[in-house]
């Protein structure tokens, strides 16, 4: 009962260090303990959050006749890059019990949405 006390105590105390951190630094040494799993925690939402509010749509990916807000090629891509990055949150999950076809299409998702992240990486802004 009392080591639970401790625990959470220490615990708490942790999570306002950590909190500190990523206040000053960005991320905290919670989220370098795995990194890439940090990643696959933001990298979908801030995604969507670009397709939900049509920023960051480069003039290179603009439709022929589209207005700002109907950049479908663009939300494509940032869809795909959310789906990627879920596919290997996924894959890692499974990783035991998926079988091998699974385990390809999970990983050829995230290669794709890897693939288009690095395209359209200097583009993403608002």
């Amino acid at each position: 009962m009392i080591c639970r006390t401790i625990f959470k105590i220490k615990g708490f105390f942790r999570h306002i260090k950590w909190f500190i951190q990523r206040g000053r630094r960005g991320y905290s040494d919670r989220d370098l303990w795995c990194f890439w799993d940090y990643l696959c925690d933001i990298i979908p939402p801030a995604m969507r959050w670009y397709i939900e509010n049509g920023s960051a749509c480069s003039p290179k990916f603009y439709d022929e006749g589209c207005t700002d807000d109907e950049c479908w090629k663009w939300n494509l891509i940032l869809e795909n890059i959310a789906q990627g990055f879920e596919a290997i949150r996924e894959l890692d999950d499974k990783w035991l019990d998926a079988p091998d076809e699974v385990q390809k299409e999970l990983t050829y998702k995230f290669e794709k949405g890897m693939k288009l992240l690095t395209i359209v990486f200097r583009n993403l802004w608002d």
